[in-house]
């Protein structure tokens, strides 16, 4: 008998439930826009905890999961564990620096990280472009009502 990788199940659940609770923290709707930015947060991680529920179920019946064919990838490919890890910290970075430094500066320093982590060497135009999408993002955000907090509040901003 095959070992039944429960511990998938457990860490989409949990991580789920992460997401979830972090997500609780933010104001679900907005009166303006109706959507508070807690909707979506919340939404994906009810998401990943019903996923890894029906991935528990199917495991529990013995489906199996078998390897399945892709186009123009060799057997020999290596895991690029670098590029994992900056993708990884561009997904937790929000948790860190949202309340201390903002939405400007968090998304700016998640795209810079997820640029990386598609091998771009060109830090200080992704930077910039980082800056400028983050900027347009929370200035729309504001424009339709959504609250994200001060432009930047560390100085007060």
């Amino acid at each position: 008998m095959t070992e039944r990788p429960y511990w998938l199940a457990a860490g989409t659940i949990g991580w789920g439930a992460v997401v979830f609770w972090k997500a609780a923290e933010l104001p679900q709707f907005d009166q303006y826009a109706h959507v508070g930015p807690g909707f979506m947060p919340s939404a994906v991680g009810l998401g990943l905890v019903l996923m890894g529920l029906l991935l528990a179920l199917q495991i529990y019946r013995g489906v199996p999961f078998e390897e399945q064919e892709a186009e123009d990838v060799s057997e020999d490919h290596a895991v690029n564990y670098t590029a994992l890890c900056l993708a990884a910290a561009a997904c937790a970075l929000p948790m860190l620096t949202m309340k201390p430094f903002g939405f400007v500066v968090t998304c700016t320093g998640c795209f810079v990280l997820v640029a990386a982590a598609f091998k771009s060497r060109r830090w200080h135009l992704d930077l910039l472009l980082g800056l400028g999408f983050s900027l347009l993002c929370w200035w729309l955000f504001r424009k339709l009502g959504v609250q994200l907090g001060g432009l930047l509040p560390m100085m007060g901003v």
